[in-house]
């Protein structure tokens, strides 16, 4: 093979992961010319059968790209063939994963392959990672994939590849959306839906538009949404079009925002398109529906249709239906609950879509909990006029009460984002954040009675590691072991860099046993890491924690890290690469 030939091949293969993600049709018939091509070596045919595979199983049939994945796995000789090759294999074994439903194992191989972005092509590394904020919001891990969709935009702008850019930027504003942050979601649809014009691609331009019509909706400006479903959505859509590309529910949504009955009603009447890479419902064609029913006058069939499908989420786990969705779902049955007269219905089906409001706001406590029970004692007429008139206005008083809410979390997501302390290295929280958010953890747990962990983390002879690999391999470590502890680390668990090669993680809900023990096993992991150096040279390292138990009490934070602190030094006296528990009388 020539130099030449190669460097075709090269490019076609190229060309084909740029392009699945934006129109997977061009990229299977990108990987088939290099299948066709005389000059293509064993490892680039092994990468075009991956690339058909996946276009497979993200748009056709499961059994068509297992098949495929198959032959690829039988053709690659990890012996001879590039590591590329076999992480972008891995790469395409989980979409199958996730085309099955085991997103638990799923998310597992993603995170692998996403530990090892820096050493991935750009492409491949922003398939992986966005693949895997893909997966935990599936999962209703929503700080997770949050931060997943962040780190595959800044992958996609790096890879200068635009249609990545544009796919990044439709999963968060999207995201954003289903998080009912539309002050973020609107600016990034908007520069997603610019692109995906830009670069002429008629599928992201639909994905775009029908996500940015939906929010349209949601902020309050049903015009525009129109505007923009009749620019870029109706009559755009083809029948062989992907289930996904289906856009029937938002441009239903514009319709009705303006009054728009029989337009709306005609554009829900077609097929249902399931996407088979998502766990959605179809919920927001149930409070459409619902809304067309009030418009015409029939509250009772908008109010049967809602809590039937209310009873089947029930017996659904909460990520089958974006909670925006559950919201409306119970505010559009509580209108309809007033329509046939149910005051009492009304209200408990308005009081539970504020308790989920309250929960699809991320607030981690309620600011109220409102319980009414209703009177069985309503016998007498004139007692259930002054009962429905009362309950009419606490319902009036709730609603007022959640749009305040929603502009306090607004304002309160503001000062948080602008009050952000961030080390620029790891990424991590910084010290200052740690005794900020660390004396408020505290102070909370001291109220609830819950315990509380503390772990400060040494990376062994990092100062050796800089000296014999150098400065940015010394980074990359860094960077490693915070990837790593962000990996398996919960939401509600606060991770930082304290200063150097130090670090310290809280546990809260933890003793210090049970710290210990997730301390072991992130040490395992973090010591089955390779590094490389400027060199090429491979590197591994290993880290000491001391762990120390809240005490409750006065115990307040600097003492509890006096303690961890000392633990550590237990554990680099006794030999490093060792977890050790503060034992001084009183720890618990």
């Amino acid at each position: 093979m020539t130099p030449d030939s190669n460097s075709a091949v090269s490019t076609l293969i190229e060309r084909a992961l740029g392009l699945v993600m934006s129109d997977g049709e061009a990229a299977a018939r990108l990987a088939g010319q290099v299948l066709a091509e005389g000059a293509a070596d064993a490892d680039q045919r092994v990468m075009a059968m991956s690339v058909q595979a996946l276009v497979e199983l993200r748009e056709g049939a499961l059994e068509a790209g297992i098949v495929r994945l198959e032959e690829a796995r039988a053709a690659h000789d990890p012996a001879t063939g590039s590591a590329r090759t076999g992480w972008l294999i891995e790469h395409v074994q989980t979409q199958r994963l996730r085309r099955e439903g085991r997103l638990t194992d799923a998310q597992a191989g993603l995170r692998l392959l996403h530990l090892q972005a820096e050493r991935r092509p750009p492409v491949d590394a922003y398939l992986s990672a966005g693949s895997l904020g893909v997966v935990l919001s599936m999962q209703g891990d929503s700080d997770g994939a949050l931060d997943l969709f962040y780190q595959a935009l800044a992958i996609a702008r790096r890879s200068g590849v635009d249609s990545l850019v544009v796919n990044a930027l439709n999963n968060l504003g999207s995201f954003q959306t289903d998080l009912y942050n539309l002050e973020d979601a609107r600016p990034l649809l908007e520069e997603c839906l610019a692109g995906a014009m830009r670069i002429g691609s008629r599928r992201q331009t639909i994905y775009a538009a029908g996500n940015l019509v939906q929010c349209l909706c949601l902020i309050g400006k049903p015009a525009e949404a129109l505007a923009t479903a009749r620019e870029h959505l109706i009559g755009q859509i083809r029948p062989d079009d992907l289930p996904a590309l289906h856009r029937d529910e938002e441009i239903a949504q514009a319709l009705l925002g303006n009054g728009l009955v029989d337009e709306a009603q005609a554009a829900l009447g077609g097929e249902v398109h399931i996407d088979p890479m998502s766990n959605e419902l179809a919920t927001a064609r149930v409070w459409l529906g619902a809304r067309i029913l009030l418009a015409r006058g029939n509250a009772r069939d908008a109010l049967q249709l809602c809590l039937a499908r209310q009873a089947m989420l029930r017996e659904q786990s909460e990520e089958s239906t974006v909670a925006i969705d559950r919201v409306t779902l119970l505010r559009v049955a509580a209108q309809a609950a007033c329509g046939v007269g149910d005051h009492a219905l009304a209200y408990r089906l308005l009081d539970e879509a504020f308790s989920t409001h309250e929960e699809l706001l991320g607030r981690a406590a309620r600011s109220r909990q409102i319980s009414l029970q209703i009177s069985h004692r309503l016998q007498q007429a004139e007692w259930e006029r002054d009962a429905a008139q009362q309950l009419a206005a606490r319902l009036e008083a709730l609603n007022q009460s959640l749009q305040a809410q929603v502009a306090e979390n607004e304002r309160l997501q503001e000062r948080l984002r602008a009050q952000a302390l961030e080390d620029p290295l790891t990424g991590l929280h910084n010290r200052r954040h740690l005794f900020e958010a660390g004396g408020a953890l505290l102070a909370l747990l001291r109220r609830r009675a819950v315990p509380l962990a503390a772990v400060l983390v040494d990376l062994d002879h990092f100062k050796q590691v800089n000296d014999r690999h150098g400065h940015d391999a010394g980074d990359r470590v860094l960077r490693g072991f915070a990837e790593l502890a962000r990996s398996v680390t919960r939401a509600e668990d606060i991770v930082c860099r304290h200063g150097g090669e130090e670090f310290v993680l809280l546990f809260p809900g933890a003793d210090a046993p049970q710290a210990a023990a997730r301390l072991r096993d992130l040490l395992q992991s973090f010591r089955a890491l390779t590094f490389v150096d400027g060199s090429g040279a491979d590197f591994s390292c290993s880290f000491s924690a001391g762990v120390a138990g809240w005490r409750g009490g006065e115990d307040d934070l600097a003492a509890l890290l006096a303690r961890a602190d000392a633990a550590l030094y237990a554990a680099k006296q006794g030999g490093r690469a060792q977890v050790c528990i503060d034992d001084t009388p009183g720890d618990r």
